[in-house]
């Protein structure tokens, strides 16, 4: 685990917390295409967070594509994460972007 990790970690613990939520059991799951629901990319919040840090950029999430769950690997409504929705994670990934930066 690197030390940029760490500090990413602790920023969206820090964040998430009030909210219920861990950093390392939410993931950002992206699925194909909005007909089969099969997903082809799962990360952390703090993997997704990692890449977006090191491409230097804010996202811009499509939520008919991308949604936050519980579980990796699923678009099941009844694993999808309530409290924290695409466009706040953007927010906190472009909050990093400059305080972590």
């Amino acid at each position: 685990m690197s030390y940029v990790a760490e500090h990413v970690r602790a920023f969206l613990s820090e964040q998430l917390m009030p909210l219920g939520l861990d950093p390392d059991g939410l993931f950002v799951n992206e699925v194909a295409d909005v007909l089969d629901l099969e997903v082809v990319r799962t990360r952390t919040v703090v993997e997704e967070s990692l890449h977006w840090l090191a491409l230097g950029e804010e996202p811009t999430y499509d939520q008919g594509l991308i949604g936050l769950f519980h579980q990796p690997a699923t678009f099941d409504p009844a694993h999808r994460a309530g409290g924290l929705r695409l466009p706040d994670l953007e927010k906190l990934i472009g909050q990093m972007l400059v305080s972590l930066g």
